[in-house]
C-alpha cells in the first residue's frame, strides 16, 4: 500500500487568523463590535429608523409598481400575433430608439449571448424577492405577545435588523439556485458592459481627442477665473477641473450626436417594420383588397404600399425625436419609461468612463 497522503495544511489551520490578528482589522472589528455600547449612536440609530422604514416601504412599493406594470406589458406583448408585435416594436424604434442607444444595444447583446436562460435566471430571481415581500408582510402583522404593539414596533435598530435579515434567509426556498441565477446576471452584465465598451469606445476615444485639442484654449480662457477663485492653496486642482470638466462636456456632446445618428437609424428601420407590418395586418383583414389604388389581388413583394408607409412614418419619427432632443421623453412616457432612462443613463456612464 502506498503511502497516505500528508495534509497541505496543519490541522486546525484557520486562513482568517492572520487577517484577525492585523491590527487594523482588529481595531476595526472591536470599533463595530462597540456600536450597541455607544448611547449617542444608538439613539441616532432610533431616530433615524422611521424615516429608513419609511423610506424602504416607499421605494418597495415603487419598485412592485414597476414590475407589474412591465410585467403586464411583457405579457400582452408576448400574447400579440407576430405582425401585432414587429408593429410594436418598430413603433418603440421609430419614435424612441434615439433614446436608448446604450439600451437597446446591450438588449440585443443579452439576446446574442443566450437571452431564455437570462430571462429564466430573472424570473427565478423574481420569485425568489415575492417569497420574501410575502414573509415580510406576514412578519410586519405578527403580535406574539397580544399587546396590541407590533413586534417589529417593538425592536431596537440593531435587533429589527438581525431579525429581518434572518427573516430573508429563511424566506430564500433554494440559496444555491437564487447564487446561481444571480451570478448568472452578474456574468452576463459584465459580459455585456465589456461587448458595449469594445462598441463604443470609438465614441469615447474621439471624444478624449477632442477634449485634447480643445484643453489648451480652453485653459487660457477659464484658468485666470478659476485660480482666482479657488485662491493660492488650491491652485494645484485648476488643471484636474478644467481636464475632467472638458471631457465630461466632450462625452456628453459626442453621445448626443451618437443619439442624432441612432435615432436616423432607429426611425429609419422603425418606419421601414411599421410599413410591413401595417400592411400585412391590413391584408390578413382583408382591407388592401378595399384600396382604389392598390392592384388586385393584392400581392405584398410586388407592392410599394409598405414603403408609401414606412418611409413617411421614418420621418415623422425622427422628427419627434428631434425636436425633443433625441433623449428627452415627453410626459407621461417620462413617468412611465424613468427606469429605462435610468439604466440608459447608467450604462453610458459606464461604457463612457
Amino acid at each position: 500500500m502506498g503511502s497516505q497522503a500528508q495534509p497541505l495544511l496543519p490541522k486546525g489551520f484557520n486562513p482568517f487568523d492572520r487577517l484577525a490578528r492585523n491590527p487594523k482589522v482588529a481595531k476595526y472589528i472591536q470599533s463595530v463590535s462597540d456600536v450597541g455600547e455607544n448611547p449617542k449612536l444608538q439613539e441616532t440609530l432610533e431616530s433615524l429608523k422611521p424615516c429608513v422604514l419609511a423610506t424602504l416601504s416607499g421605494l418597495r412599493y415603487v419598485v412592485q409598481l414597476y414590475f407589474s406594470l412591465y410585467s403586464a406589458a411583457y405579457a400582452f406583448v408576448e400574447k400579440l400575433p407576430q405582425d401585432e408585435l414587429k408593429f410594436v416594436i418598430g413603433f418603440i424604434l421609430c419614435f424612441f430608439g434615439g433614446v436608448f442607444v446604450a439600451l437597446i444595444a446591450a438588449v440585443e447583446a443579452f439576446r446574442t449571448m443566450g437571452g431564455q436562460s437570462l430571462y429564466d435566471d430573472m424570473a427565478y430571481v423574481q420569485l425568489e424577492l415575492d417569497n420574501v415581500l410575502k414573509a415580510h408582510d406576514a412578519d410586519e402583522q405578527v403580535d406574539a405577545n397580544r399587546d396590541g404593539i407590533r413586534d417589529v414596533e417593538a425592536m431596537g435598530s440593531q435587533e429589527l435588523v438581525q431579525h429581518k435579515t434572518i427573516l430573508v434567509m429563511q424566506s430564500i426556498a433554494d440559496p444555491k439556485r437564487l447564487q446561481g441565477a444571480v451570478g448568472n446576471l452578474w456574468s452576463a452584465y459584465l459580459a455585456v458592459i465589456a461587448t458595449l465598451s469594445l462598441k463604443f469606445a470609438q465614441t469615447t476615444a474621439y471624444a478624449l481627442a477632442i477634449s485634447e485639442m480643445v484643453k489648451f484654449p480652453v485653459t487660457r480662457v477659464v484658468a485666470p477665473p478659476l485660480a482666482y477663485a479657488l485662491g493660492s492653496n488650491l491652485v494645484n486642482w485648476v488643471d484636474v477641473i478644467i481636464d475632467s470638466t472638458l471631457k465630461a462636456i466632450v462625452i456628453l456632446l459626442v453621445w448626443f450626436f451618437a443619439r442624432i445618428r441612432a435615432a436616423f437609424y432607429s426611425g429609419l428601420r422603425g418606419g421601414q417594420m411599421l410599413g410591413a407590418a401595417t400592411v400585412r395586418i391590413c391584408q390578413k383583414h382583408g382591407w388592401t383588397d378595399s384600396l382604389p389604388w392598390v392592384k388586385k389581388p393584392f400581392n405584398p413583394d410586388e407592392s410599394y404600399l409598405d414603403e408609401v408607409i414606412g418611409y413617411p412614418l421614418a420621418l415623422v419619427g425622427f422628427y419627434f425625436q428631434m425636436t425633443h432632443y433625441f433623449g428627452v421623453l415627453p410626459f407621461p412616457l417620462d413617468w412611465l419609461l424613468w427606469p429605462l432612462s435610468f439604466v440608459e443613463g447608467l450604462l453610458e456612464i459606464q461604457i463612457s468612463w
